[in-house]
């Protein structure tokens, strides 16, 4: 691209050349300020037809006006980004794949990619996303031509969302949008903690503390609990089938060293240690299943 020059210059003429005489001067005219020729006047030719006057040496300075700020132009070719997202424009949002399968997949949120090659178990970070409806779209990695799924989702200023991919009852892929902002309250030293099943179809789980309490019951496919107040601590929670241990009132509160007057497990069918710090969720994601080299497994994330 060319430098733009932004330095103007004028040149003289000189007597006796191509340009006009020198003008001789009238010792009984009014004294006038002389000014260059310029290509305005037609005899100038270096001056981009800008008259540059010069002011008389015994003339007062003159004063300078008021600036005003200038706001830059954008640079052609460099896409603006915002800095620094509001969260009154803009909403953040991630991809978790809880999918069982073996080939990888290509993620985006209308134009902006998240992951070009994402497998079983993945979780991308955060990206931001205007206020309003968005297509979010699966693809085959390698062939981009095949749409697994796509769909218009609303996103809202100042939320957080996780957007889980899942098989489908009908064998292919479906996607869910699930809120990341349901718990912002927090007791002294207390977090909060939830758990989603994105396993399979048909499945369905309890979840309880070691001492056999039951915290969450029956969790069906596809489906979030709320979140419930944990204090801090180091926990381990046992997920097991509906079957097992039923019966017993879910804990309003989860907290260590509760006295257990439920029947615990023998062999539950996964343990998930969640370390729970005062002031922050989780999210424990089931994904997996029992009959694939995708087996049974957690993934707990802050929201």
């Amino acid at each position: 691209m060319a430098e733009t020059n932004y330095f103007f210059g004028s040149t003289s003429s000189p007597a006796g050349g191509n340009g006009a005489e020198a003008a001789v001067p009238d010792p009984g005219a009014a004294a006038v300020p002389a000014y260059p020729e310029t290509s305005a006047g037609g005899s100038g030719g270096g001056d981009y037809g800008i008259a540059l006057p010069i002011a008389p040496p015994d003339s007062p300075p003159v004063a300078p006006l008021p600036s005003t700020p200038s706001v830059p132009s954008p640079s052609p070719g460099f896409p603006i980004f915002p800095n620094l997202p509001g969260t009154s424009t803009f909403s953040e949002t991630r991809f978790l794949v809880a999918a069982a399968n073996s080939f990888p997949l290509r993620l985006s949120v209308d134009s902006s990619v998240y992951d070009t090659a994402a497998r079983f178990g993945t979780v991308t970070g955060h990206g931001f996303v205007a206020d309003g409806f968005h297509t979010v779209t699966v693809r085959r990695a390698n062939d981009l031509r095949a749409i697994l799924f796509q769909k218009s989702f609303p996103f809202r200023a100042g939320e957080k969302t996780t957007l889980a991919v899942i098989d489908s009852g009908q064998g292919g892929m479906d996607v869910i949008q699930i809120s990341d902002c349901g718990c912002r309250t927090f007791p002294s030293g207390a977090g909060c903690y939830r758990v989603a099943n994105m396993t399979f179809e048909g499945s369905s789980y309890n979840v309880q503390l070691q001492s056999g309490q039951t915290i969450f019951r029956r969790i069906s496919y596809g489906s979030v609990t709320s979140f419930k107040q944990a204090m801090q601590g180091s926990y381990r929670f046992d997920v097991t089938s509906t079957s097992c241990c039923g019966g017993f009132l879910e804990l309003p509160v989860i907290a260590i060293g509760m006295l257990g007057s439920g029947s615990s497990a023998s062999s539950p069918l996964l343990s998930v240690p969640v370390d729970i710090q005062a002031g922050k969720s989780y999210t424990t994601y089931l994904i997996g299943n029992n009959w694939s080299d995708f087996s049974l497994r957690a993934v707990t994330l802050e929201s």
